[in-house]
């Protein structure tokens, strides 16, 4: 899940090489000390950058980069629930990659030859079994679905890929397993389907599609709550989520106010704090949430300064920090999160080698 991958960290995990696809290598023999892997993908070079996080600060530090290709434009990052598979999609490709994780020295391989998605595959969501994977096809306008085996290979689920709105952007699993939540930007609306949990086949909930603002860009889920920013309309949009069936209800004052060009969010692991990246003024609009109603109040210094065109958002499961990855400067932000108001503070800015536009951690 986008809001969860970045775990909380093992303390001996020990990180000794990080290879390219197959079987050339990075960085020959380097050594690091106990920590985590922070996977983030260079959209622009054809290639995923790996980071050692430190349990402490936070902060990250490279440790090599590995070639992706044939997968080409890598988009978004996703790890298994076993956390020895990394997928990718490859969005210059109209595939989806594939990547052992080597659990003693965080080596990647890329397992087979990438599958054939839809057109313009974005984001990619994995059920909490670890049985199948999803991913967004915003040319197409599907979603495809496959099932993933023991080796890590895939085969398409039958009736995949599946309709959705227009431009479906972003694609998340809810934390029970039963449903699919899919952002429409140029049909303004949330897509909702029942996942089958024998087949992983999903069809789509009464009443969905469900209204949103203008272009709603990613769905973030917090506990009862969903999240959706509209990056046309420069406001969040807030639902309850009903568990039972899925089916997504505006809470009252929805939608609220952002700055420029929304087009992610995260829930801190308390549930308490929303945070969502600006991309055009460059920022992030930080909110208190209320744990009754849902309803977002922006907390006291927002919106905090950010990098270039920040895309993705993530926060730890500590609480203690959050991650944003910025396109536009080549670089990761690391932020402490002041866990009595939700304040942001920068930690670090580490500089990746390309355009970073997604993360995935490993531990």
């Amino acid at each position: 899940m986008k809001s969860r991958l970045l775990l909380q960290i093992s303390s001996l995990f020990v990180v000794a090489v990080l290879f390219g696809c197959g079987a050339s290598e990075t960085k020959m023999g380097l050594q690091v000390t106990p920590g985590s892997f922070t996977f983030v993908a260079n959209n622009n070079l054809d290639s995923i950058s790996t980071f050692q996080t430190d349990p402490a600060s936070g902060r990250l530090s490279l440790v090599g980069t590995t070639p992706t290709a044939p997968c080409s434009g890598p988009r978004y990052l996703e790890t298994h629930s076993s956390k020895t598979f990394l997928f990718a999609s490859c969005q210059g490709s109209n595939t989806v990659a594939v990547f052992s994780i080597n659990s003693s020295s965080g080596s990647l391989a890329m397992i087979g030859s990438p599958v054939a998605t839809g057109v313009g595959p974005v984001t990619v969501a994995l059920d909490p079994q670890g049985k199948f994977v999803y991913v967004s096809n915003i040319n197409s306008s599907t979603i495809s679905g496959f099932t993933i085996a023991a080796d890590g290979s895939l085969t398409p689920i039958a009736g995949s890929p599946y309709a959705t709105g227009q431009t479906p952007y972003w694609v998340e699993m809810s934390d029970s397993g039963k449903f699919v939540y899919v952002a429409n930007r140029d049909s303004n609306n949330v897509s909702v389907f029942r996942l089958d949990p024998s087949s992983g086949a999903l069809s789509q909930i009464p009443g969905s599609p469900f209204a949103a603002d203008l272009g709603p860009r990613a769905v973030a889920l917090s506990g009862k709550f969903a999240f959706v920013p509209n990056r046309f309309a420069n406001t969040v949009s807030v639902f309850t989520i009903d568990p039972n069936t899925g089916a997504l209800t505006a809470v009252p004052g929805s939608p609220f106010p952002t700055h420029t060009d929304p087009r992610s969010a995260a829930a801190d692991a308390s549930g308490r704090f929303l945070y969502v990246p600006n991309t055009v003024s460059n920022d992030i609009s930080a909110y208190s949430i209320d744990q009754n109603t849902g309803v977002l109040t922006q907390i006291s210094g927002s919106p905090f300064p950010g990098g270039q065109v920040p895309l993705q958002i993530e926060t730890d499961s500590t609480g203690k920090f959050i991650y944003v990855a910025n396109s536009g400067s080549n670089n990761v932000s690391v932020y402490s999160v002041d866990s009595s108001t939700g304040k942001l503070q920068l930690v670090q800015t580490t500089t990746t080698p390309g355009s970073a536009v997604s993360f995935a951690q490993v531990h």
